[in-house]
Parts: C-alpha cells; structure tokens; sequence
C-alpha cells in the first residue's frame, strides 16, 4: 500500500520542531517553512499537512498520539498496572507526579502544543497563498482547525487552564498566559465548527481515513459536547456520523484495519510500516514468548462479563500469563498475514456510546437502551432491552460507563477523562489505588515551561 511521503522541506521542519518540546520559546527554526514556496499551490500545501500528519508517529510510541495518551493515563487511571515502571511511570501511577515529571513535558505537554504550532503556520500560509485553489484551501483550513483543536481537547483535559496560542509568532507566543478553561473550549468548539464546514466529506483515497473530514469534526464535537453536558448537541452530533455518515461498526477483528469502515479517522503508519507505534507500545511483539509491558488490571479485567467477546479478541496473554491490549494484531513489516493497521483515533462506537449517554441525561431511556445495544450485540452479550427493559437512568448511566470501560480501554486515554467527567474519580481511586488525592485530576505545569515563561502559573499541588 502505497505511503505518503514527506517533502524535504515539510519533514525538515517538523522533525526539528518535533523534537524540540519548549518550541514558544523559540523563532521558526527552519525558515523555509514559513516561505510562499512551501504552500506555493495545491500539491506543495498539501505535502505540508500531510506532514503534520505524519509528525504525530513518534518513534517509540513516545509521543500522545502513538502510545503516549493511552499508556500514562492508563497508568494513572485504573485500566493498565506494569510490572515494572520508570520514574516517570511510577509518579503516574502512585498519584505523586512532580512538575519534572519527563512524560508530562515531553511526551503530553510538548508534543501537543508542537503540533499546535505547526497547524498555525499551516492556517497561516494556506489562508495567504494566492496560489492554493479555493477548494483546497478550505479543505486544508478545515484539517488545520480539526487538528487544532483535537490538540486543545487534551491539553484543556489534562492541564485545566493552558495558554490558548492561535498564533506562530513566538514572540507571543514565549510569553503567553494560560487562559481559562472556558476560554479553551470555546475555542475548541469554534475550530470544530469551522471544520465541519469547510472539509467536505471526501478522504484523500476512497475506503482509508487518514486525513480529516467533516464527519472527524463532527465525530470529535459530539465528544465535546458530552464532556461539556450539552446532551441535546452531544446526541445530535453523533446521530449525524451514525446515521448520514459512511460508517458502519466492524467485526471486532477488524476495527483497527486502515479499511475498516468502523474507522471515522485513523492515523496512517509510519513510512512503508504496517504496523503503528502505539502497537509496539503497549504489547511489544506478538510472540507467545515474550511479557505483555501493559497489563490489563484487575478492575478492567473484572468489568468484563461473562462470554464477553472483546476480552477474547481484544486481550492477549503473555508468557507470564498476565493479559494485555491486542485491539492492534500487527507488530511487524514481516509478520504472516499482516494487514496495514492505523492508530485509532475516532471510530463509530464511540459515537453510539456517546448518543446512549446523552439520551439517558434526557430521559431518553429506550433510545439508549437501543444504543447500548448495538456495542453489547457484537461484544456477545445479552441485551438490555432483554433483561433489563425498566432499568432506571441511573442503573443504566452506570451500565454505559461500564460499557464504556471495556468497550474503549487501550485508546487515548479514555477511561482516566471518563472518570473525570463523570465525578466518579474519588469513589473509584480511593478504591482501587492507594494515595489518590483530587488534585490529581489535573496534572504539573512542567517546570521548565514556566522557568521560561513567568507568566505561567501552576497547578494546585505542584508547586
């Protein structure tokens, strides 16, 4: 399958921004990227969002969006245990993080406000040049928003108030304020919305959803309106992508295929690999030989019912007997019967879980009902309507987190953001973890962020 390629002047910059984590601080470091020449036309803009694209594949798995999201808050969470931990896995895990905490900066922090900066001066260029025709600006403006604002989602929910940069002048940037939290998701909203206007519904190749759409605007802005408790958007939101958008939910083999028609957005592998670094990350090789580093805990693996599918087909055993993720199957270039995979990022049972949630808020209670179904139909398991038809909205709220819980576990984190939200966070650490304190629901500002900046202040307990 045939791999996009980064031009030399696109990938130049984007490794040397990638690896610098404290990029406010700094002028654009290649200044070819901010020449007319790189958006010049149709062609040379897209080879620069394609490189944004291809930024987020940190070797490794150390960057949020190749293993770094699901692994630390997995951690932190009660989803994943390890046998053992680095330093900086193991403040995750206790609940002591510290703001030198090296995952925070490098791996959360830096990362996701790098690629912040790299979609501003893609808006910025593409918006200028007289050279990109109409219709490819909109789609690149709308992919710049999107990506923007998928970076503020998680950066608004692991840090609470953070500087809102919609600008690639480092000096302003350099010395930028945290807004508040308010402030982030207004912003996140007015991103989405412009890109659910202006992409269109088209992918860059039919049957592989490697770049944004506006059915990934839709899809991301239903999850920001669960979070923000905006049922009646929330259900709308999501009933878009289940009923006019072109997916449908996959076997449970198969939803991490680059074909899957469950994927609304994935992100392609690295160069000509086959497999994706969030894979690599969280199971290591697929041999029966080797550990599993990411452990399933007991409460994820107790969540399961009985006959549940999605523990036989999701989870894999390592040789010491401990169970791990397996939604990934491919692990190398040479593996037998390897199939490309890509990273999942958004794909449609989210979106019916979503709507379940959101009509339960609204007493919506057999239009929820139904949506719960649909997951536990193909998971195997009995259904609600079934066994339970006059469940109470808080009997089944509970029954969605939970299917929450074993239906998304292994992907960005879900699980420590729904815990969160739900203001479930004291009643499940205090019972599952040991030095679980409230303030750690946000994590540090990194120290050296605000050695830099003194117009960053910190979180409460990090000082």
């Amino acid at each position: 399958m045939k791999r996009y390629k980064i031009l030399i002047a696109g990938a130049l910059m984007l490794t040397t921004v990638a690896a610098c984590n404290k990029f406010v601080e700094v002028p654009l470091p290649i200044t070819q990227l901010n020449t007319s020449a790189v958006f010049a036309d149709d062609g040379k803009a897209n080879s620069a969002a394609r490189g944004i694209y291809a930024s987020t594949q940190f070797a490794l798995g150390t960057g949020p969006f190749s293993g770094g999201l699901t692994t630390n808050l997995g951690i932190a969470s009660d989803e994943f245990v390890k046998l053992t931990y680095s330093a900086d896995e193991q403040q995750f895990f206790e609940f002591k993080l510290t703001n030198t905490n090296g995952n925070v900066s490098s791996v959360l922090w830096g990362p996701l406000y790098n690629m912040i900066y790299q979609t501003n001066v893609l808006l910025e260029n593409v918006e200028k040049s007289p050279g990109v025709t109409p219709r490819t600006k909109d789609q690149l403006l709308g992919e710049g928003h999107f990506l923007r604002a998928l970076n503020y989602f998680y950066l608004v929910n692991c840090f609470d108030s953070v500087p809102l940069l919609l600008t690639s002048d480092y000096r302003v940037n350099a010395l930028a304020p945290r807004s508040a939290p308010e402030k982030v998701w207004k912003q996140i909203e007015e991103d989405l919305l412009f890109a659910q206007e202006k992409t269109g519904e088209a992918y860059t190749k039919e049957g592989i959803r490697i770049r944004a759409n506006k059915w990934s605007a839709t899809a991301l802005l239903a999850r920001v309106y669960l979070y923000r408790k905006n049922w009646a958007e929330a259900e709308k939101q999501a009933s878009a992508v289940i009923n006019v958008g072109p997916y449908k939910l996959d076997s449970l083999n198969g939803i991490s295929l680059l074909t899957s028609p469950e994927a609304i957005w994935q992100i392609a592998p690295a160069g000509a690999n086959l497999y994706v670094y969030e894979a690599s990350k969280l199971t290591g090789n697929a041999t029966p030989t080797t550990n599993v580093p990411f452990r399933l805990s007991t409460w994820l693996l107790a969540s399961f019912e009985a006959g549940d599918q999605r523990r036989i087909k999701w989870t894999k055993t390592g040789a010491d007997g401990f169970p791990g993720v397996q939604k990934y199957k491919v692990f190398g270039n040479t593996q037998a019967g390897a199939k490309a995979e890509g990273s999942i990022m958004l794909r449609l049972a989210e979106q019916y879980l979503i709507r379940a949630e959101a009509r339960a808020q609204q007493d919506k209670l057999a239009e929820a009902i139904t949506d719960i179904d649909s997951i536990r139909y193909r998971a195997g398991l009995p259904l609600i309507k079934n066994t339970n038809p006059g469940i109470s909205k808080a009997d089944l709220l509970q029954a969605i987190y939970k299917e929450r819980f074993t239906e998304l576990f292994g992907e960005l984190g879900h699980r420590w953001l729904d815990v969160k939200r739900t203001g479930q966070a004291d009643a499940i650490y205090n019972a599952h973890k040991t030095g679980w304190n409230t303030t750690n629901l946000i994590l540090p500002i990194p120290l050296g962020e605000r050695q830099k900046n003194p117009n960053l202040s910190q979180n409460p307990g990090y000082e």
